[in-house]
C-alpha cells in the first residue's frame, strides 16, 4: 500500500511458491506463529496484518469484505506476487473467498480454516451482544476505582470477560501454552476497532457464488468449534466444486494454534496433491 494512511504491515519467511496467510478478526500475523516455520521450509510465507489489526492502518469506520480483498490485491501487486495460494482462518477465510471470486486468475488454490461462505443470520446479534457486554463490564469497573489491579494492569470484570471469550474460542483440550498466549495477546492488544470490524463482515455471504470458485480448495475445521461450527464447513464443501473437507478432532475455533502440526500436515499434503 502506498499511502501512509493505508499501510499494511507484513512479514515474509522462506523461499519458494508464495503462501499468503490471512488471520481472523481481532488477531494479527502473530496468530500464525506455530505454522510459519514448518511451511517456510518449502514456501515463501507472507503474513500480513489485515487493515484495522496488528501494525496495519486502523479502521476508523466500518469497512467491507470487498475492501479487505482490494487491500490484499494492492498489497500483493506492490510486492510483486502475481498469483498465490491463500490460507485464510476465520475472517481471513471470508476475505480469501471474496478475493478468489474477485480475482480468480490470481489464485492457485484456497485453504479455508474455521470459516464460513454463507450469510450467518445470528452473527450480527452475537457480535453486538459481545461488544455491549465488554463495554458494560469495563464501565462497571471504572465506577469502582479501588478494583483496579495494578499487577495485571486492568480491571477484574475486563479480565473475566476476556477469559470467557478465550474459552469459547478454544477446545477443552487446548494446551495451557496456547491458552496463556491467546490470553496475553488479547490483553496486550486492545481491540478498539471491535465494532467496526464486526460491521465489516456480519452481513457478508457469498452463497451460490461459491459455485464459481474453480480452484482446488481445502476446508478445515475443528469438531469442537462453536464460533464457526463444522456445519458451516460442510456447507462450504457442498457448494465449492473442487473441495476437500477435513474435520479435526478435539480442536476449537483456534485450530491453527491448537493443532499446528496437524494443520501443517494437511496443508502440505494438499499442496503436493495439487502440484504446488
Amino acid at each position: 500500500m502506498k499511502a501512509e494512511e493505508d499501510r499494511l504491515f507484513y512479514e515474509v519467511m522462506g523461499k519458494g511458491p508464495p503462501l499468503v496467510l490471512i488471520h481472523g478478526a481481532w488477531a494479527s500475523h502473530e496468530w500464525w506463529r506455530w505454522l510459519v516455520p514448518e511451511l517456510a521450509r518449502n514456501y515463501q510465507v507472507i503474513s500480513p496484518d489485515v487493515r484495522g489489526h496488528g501494525q496495519s492502518s486502523p479502521l476508523t469506520h466500518a469497512y467491507s469484505v470487498n475492501g479487505f480483498a482490494k487491500d490484499l490485491d494492492l498489497f500483493l501487486q506492490s510486492i510483486g506476487i502475481p498469483e498465490a495460494v491463500l490460507v485464510g482462518w476465520s475472517m481471513g477465510g471470508i476475505i480469501s473467498v471474496q478475493y478468489g471470486l474477485n480475482y480468480p486468475s490470481r489464485v492457485k488454490a484456497l485453504i479455508l480454516i474455521a470459516t464460513r461462505g454463507h450469510h450467518n443470520n445470528k452473527l450480527k446479534r452475537r457480535m453486538i451482544l459481545q461488544y455491549l457486554r465488554a463495554r458494560l463490564g469495563l464501565l462497571m469497573d471504572f465506577t469502582a476505582p479501588r478494583r483496579y489491579d495494578r499487577a495485571s494492569g486492568g480491571f477484574p470484570g475486563q479480565k473475566l470477560w476476556l477469559e470467557r471469550e478465550v474459552r469459547k474460542m478454544l477446545s477443552p483440550s487446548a494446551s495451557k501454552e496456547v491458552q496463556d498466549w491467546v490470553m496475553s495477546d488479547v490483553r496486550n492488544n486492545p481491540r478498539e476497532n471491535y465494532l467496526e470490524v464486526a460491521k465489516s463482515i456480519w452481513n457478508w455471504g457469498a452463497g451460490k457464488k461459491l459455485k464459481g470458485i474453480k480452484v482446488p480448495t481445502l476446508i478445515m475445521v475443528g469438531d469442537k468449534d462453536t464460533r464457526t461450527p463444522p456445519r458451516f464447513s460442510r456447507r462450504l464443501h457442498a457448494t465449492i466444486p473442487i473441495s476437500r473437507l477435513v474435520i479435526v478432532e478435539d480442536a476449537g475455533h483456534c485450530l491453527p494454534l491448537e493443532q499446528p502440526q496437524r494443520v501443517n500436515e494437511e496443508i502440505i499434503k494438499f499442496l503436493k496433491d495439487v502440484g504446488y
